[in-house]
């Protein structure tokens, strides 16, 4: 009777050990998973702070048009219109809501297609730029040709007689982007091409003031 006893004994105190051993395991497996459960959530609240921070604070490039562009005294279809001046006008919009944007200085070129028309500086120095304004990048500059004697007088004559000379204004610069008194982007250079039309008298046709200019890095 004493053994029958005893052998009970030790059953119920294994299945007691048992069944404690699987209720830690099951506390620690809940605790585990409300911890995992948690930091996931804290991390898709972050991602998500940091998606919208990045989607308002990410700069955009700033935006240029050409707002108006001439060349003295006009074109000639038999005579270079080399030792003119030239003069433009460029807007640079900067659309960032809370970025500005620092310029170096600007240095400006016309071709007629790959024939080089005029160069020179348009702003030899760099500026600030704040957020959600527009600046006018005018030069002035001295046309250089085509001359009569170059290979690409031919065809600049004849877009002369019809009327309608395609020219390229190219802006080289680089630019910084400032988030805060603290926080600036690197140097990128920049780029910006505007192709335009302009008439015998010249100055732009209709059709290319106001128009839209390219810009890459």
């Amino acid at each position: 009777m004493h053994q029958v006893g005893g052998a009970a004994t030790s059953s119920s105190s294994s299945r007691a050990r048992r069944i404690a051993r699987r209720t830690r395991d099951s506390c620690a497996a809940v605790l585990a998973n409300t911890l995992c459960s948690f930091l996931l959530g804290v991390l898709l609240v972050a991602g998500v702070v940091l998606f919208v921070l990045w989607l308002g604070l990410r700069p955009h490039r700033p935006r240029f048009h050409i707002a108006s562009f001439s060349v003295a005294g006009g074109l000639d279809p038999d005579s270079s219109p080399a030792g003119a001046s030239l003069a433009f006008n460029v807007t640079d919009r900067n659309p960032n809501r809370h970025i500005g944007i620092y310029y170096d200085a600007v240095h400006a070129s016309v071709h007629f297609y790959d024939a080089l028309v005029a160069s020179g500086p348009a702003f030899a120095a760099g500026w600030y730029q704040p957020n959600k304004t527009t600046t006018s990048i005018t030069g002035l500059l001295d046309v250089l040709g085509p001359t009569t004697t170059d290979a690409s007088w031919p065809s600049f004559s004849a877009a002369v007689r019809a009327g309608r000379v395609p020219l390229r204004l190219q802006l080289t610069t680089a630019i910084r982007f400032r988030v805060t008194n603290a926080l600036h982007s690197g140097r990128q250079r920049m780029h910006v091409s505007c192709d335009l039309l302009v008439g015998v008298d010249g100055h732009l046709l209709p059709d290319s003031v106001g128009a839209a200019c390219d810009r890459y890095f």
